[in-house]
């Protein structure tokens, strides 16, 4: 199982380093946020479904902050 735990970790952190990297990029060749929002909102709708994904991101951090306070049995 802690082998299945690193791999995990390893890949988030991989995700979240590539993110960063392309975040970065993005800045230096002058993009700005509002241009990416608008370009995900005009995909994916998120004006009308932003209280759905914020109620859905609290509820899922709040399993994972109980899961991880549990102790191991």
């Amino acid at each position: 199982m802690k082998k299945a735990g690193r791999a995990v970790l390893t890949v988030a952190l991989v995700a979240l380093l590539l993110g960063a990297v392309c975040v970065g990029v993005g800045f230096m060749t002058g993009a700005d946020l509002s241009r990416v929002y608008s370009t995900l909102d005009q995909r994916y709708n998120l004006g009308a479904y932003q209280e759905a994904y914020t109620e859905y991101a609290g509820e899922v951090l709040g399993a994972v902050t109980e899961a991880w306070q549990e102790p191991a049995a």
